[in-house]
């Protein structure tokens, strides 16, 4: 009996996956640095309008966006102003290193904001440039650089009494919102052909947005399986081909967790996570007990 439960549950994800086309998003951390003194600073109302306006870009681009607030909130990290770009980085390294899944990413968007005001004969010109880098995170590479410098500047009154200082920082504020809105979309691109060079595979939808076949990460909890317990489902995840880069995090007498990529979805995936547990012939599966939500996963031996 168990051994037709096995062949339908296997029969049956392999007909799912046969039939069904599944793309999840890629997972990038976006952050500016201004460690440049001619660049903005991170504290300005004008680093906030364009860092959201690039993750707006990004999210309607298929990307899952990471943030700093979110970085901050989970990790208690800070963002200090004017720190260089090997620091940032290295914040970044470590939030993958952590045991929360949900806040890792592969890729890097770093970038930085450039303002000028240059006074003519009559007037006042603005102009607003940004670049930037996408890194690899696992291997440190850097995959792209982008930049973007509008060729018609933005004009404000020469009079100080008819366009003060906070006239200027709201006319530079809205200004940098339209040139990151004009390079979000350009930095999408450059995200696809980043993906191409790490393994992953894009596709555009009737939308124009771009679904990426890179997989998701999850945080997978295993609670009361002995090391060959755990072992043999290890193996059995690895050769099901749905399931990779599985990698221990930490292990305490009682439980494993792990951190595993997949690009099916929650559906399948707990149906290889069964059939992985059903090749276990020192566990019932009656006596298990399973809880998604998410990207947590938790998995518990009640036998």
């Amino acid at each position: 009996m168990k051994l037709i439960i096995k062949i339908f549950c296997l029969l049956t994800i392999i007909f799912t996956l046969n039939v069904t086309q599944v793309f999840s998003q890629t997972r990038v951390v976006i952050t500016g640095e201004d460690s440049d003194k001619n660049s903005i600073e991170r504290t300005s109302e004008v680093f906030k309008r364009v860092i959201s306006q690039l993750q707006e870009s990004l999210s309607r681009g298929n990307y899952y966006v990471i943030d700093e607030d979110m970085l901050g909130v989970k990790l208690g990290f800070s963002f200090n102003s004017r720190r260089p770009k090997t620091e940032l980085i290295e914040t970044l390294m470590v939030a993958n290193q952590t045991e929360d899944a949900t806040i890792q990413s592969r890729l890097a968007v770093v970038f930085a904001i450039f303002p000028q005001v240059k006074d003519l004969s009559a007037t006042r010109k603005l102009e607003v440039r940004i670049r930037g880098d996408v890194y690899d995170l696992e291997t440190l590479r850097p995959l792209a650089n982008f930049e973007y410098n509008p060729k018609k500047a933005y004009l404000i009154p020469k009079n100080s009494s008819q366009c003060d200082q906070l006239c200027v920082e709201e006319a530079l504020g809205e200004k940098s919102r339209e040139v990151a809105r004009e390079l979000g979309d350009v930095l999408t691109k450059k995200l696809d052909l980043a993906v191409q060079k790490i393994g992953g595979t894009s596709q555009s939808s009737n939308s124009g947005a771009s679904s990426i076949s890179m997989a998701k990460t999850y945080n997978l909890n295993l609670i009361r399986l002995t090391a060959v317990q755990s072992l043999q489902f290890k193996k059995s995840l690895e050769n099901s081909g749905e399931i990779k880069n599985i990698k221990l995090l930490s292990r305490s007498e009682s439980s494993r967790k792990m951190s595993i990529e997949s690009s099916a979805d929650m559906g399948i995936l707990e149906e290889i996570l069964l059939e992985a547990l059903m090749n276990i012939d020192s566990i019932d599966i009656n006596n298990v007990r399973i809880e998604m939500s998410g990207t947590d996963i938790e998995l518990e031996n009640l036998g």
